[in-house]
């Protein structure tokens, strides 16, 4: 299953930068299980989603230790439109679809079709 996460730190704090950087030291046991894209606004995570959600919780720990008032922001999502699952995304935990996607679009297409 194709999970992904954008995700902004906050720390109310003088030095936020060095409890960012810090803190995005909590991603490294992932790296090898999860895309991570970091930019100067945030960070996304794309992976199975029992990878995704231990990996955001460990981020948001790193960054609270600091002893800062911390924010996580995210925004998670199922899929992106026109995105196909990455191997990556592959998970034991949750399977992935029953039914091929292009069976599952046909599904969709005739019941918006069929809608009255």
């Amino acid at each position: 299953m194709f999970s992904g996460a954008q995700i902004s730190l906050y720390p109310m704090a003088d030095d936020f930068v060095g409890v960012i950087l810090g803190a995005l030291g909590a991603l490294d046991p992932y790296r090898d299980r999860l895309r991570i894209e970091t930019d100067d606004i945030s960070t996304l995570l794309v992976g199975p989603p029992e990878v995704l959600f231990p990996a955001m919780r460990d981020l948001f720990v790193a960054a609270a230790k600091s002893g800062k008032h911390c924010v996580l922001s995210a925004a998670v999502s199922r899929g992106c439109p026109g995105e196909p699952d990455d191997p990556i995304c592959r998970s034991d935990e949750i399977g992935g679809p029953a039914v091929p996607l292009d069976e599952r679009k046909r599904a969709a297409l005739g019941a918006v079709r069929s809608t009255p």
